[in-house]
């Protein structure tokens, strides 16, 4: 914020209380989140019920923040379907070797103190190492080939059931300079990738990290689903809504 920002770690709370109370995309009821101010460190904690949730709540903290201070996430997800290591292990490596855009990746996972290598690309190839390093958290490590490939692989994580959150560490080679536009590719691309949603339908353009998404969708359902893919793409501060519903 500008000049307006609170100063105190009281004022701070009360506004950003009042922010998470005031944003549609966000249920308290179903999504409690704590905020604690230690020193030049603002804390975010709780279960929330979706991406979209996580995703605002961050974004707002951030923006409430300011410059004096730090925004510390440890905000997750409500899993759909609770899962142990190794079965999140298996389906973070399932969704990468579904996916034809990493098909020429190295794969290794990392579980506890095992480390494997699931499919070998060579060694000019990108590589991602899966690991599961506390429960329902996926950290990702390595390197990929471009920005659009950096935010799928995270949305793909957030499409698990089982996933509470998501460590994305992997780092773009060669280095690509980040803008609307590459939101813009990654956003289009998700939700093409997404069965649920008819992308064909949809129209999507971004400005200062917010997508604007607009077409017709044929149940509320499928306007959760494009909307929560928006949100999973990391970059996206929030997604104006003018889907129709033709159902």
């Amino acid at each position: 914020m500008s000049a307006g920002t609170p100063n105190t770690a009281d004022e701070l709370r009360e506004a950003l209380s009042g922010a998470f109370e005031h944003d549609p995309r966000i249920d308290l009821h179903q999504s409690p989140i704590r905020i604690r101010v230690e020193g030049d460190r603002l804390i975010l904690e709780g279960q929330v019920q979706d991406v979209t949730t996580l995703r605002r709540a961050r974004a707002l903290a951030e923006q409430y923040a300011g410059e004096q201070r730090t925004v510390e996430d440890r905000l997750r997800r409500r899993p759909v379907e609770p899962m142990g290591d190794r079965e999140l292990r298996d389906e973070a490596i399932g969704a990468f070797t579904d996916e034809p855009v990493f098909a020429g990746y190295t794969l290794r996972t990392h579980t506890g103190s095992k480390a494997e290598t699931v499919h070998d690309g060579g060694p000019d190839a990108g590589r991602i190492l899966v690991a599961i390093e506390e429960p329902g958290t996926i950290t990702l490590s390595g390197s990929v080939g471009s920005l659009s490939h950096r935010r799928l692989a995270e949305a793909l994580m957030w499409w698990i059931r089982g996933c509470e959150a998501v460590d994305n560490c992997l780092e773009v080679d060669p280095p690509e300079e980040d803008s609307d536009d590459e939101i813009n590719d990654a956003v289009r691309i998700v939700l093409e990738k997404d069965p649920m949603v008819r992308a064909d339908q949809l129209r999507v353009g971004t400005a200062a990290g917010i997508v604007h998404l607009d077409g017709a969708v044929a149940t509320e359902d499928e306007r959760r689903f494009a909307v929560g893919d928006c949100f999973a793409v990391p970059g996206v501060y929030d997604v104006l809504d003018r889907l129709q519903v033709s159902g």
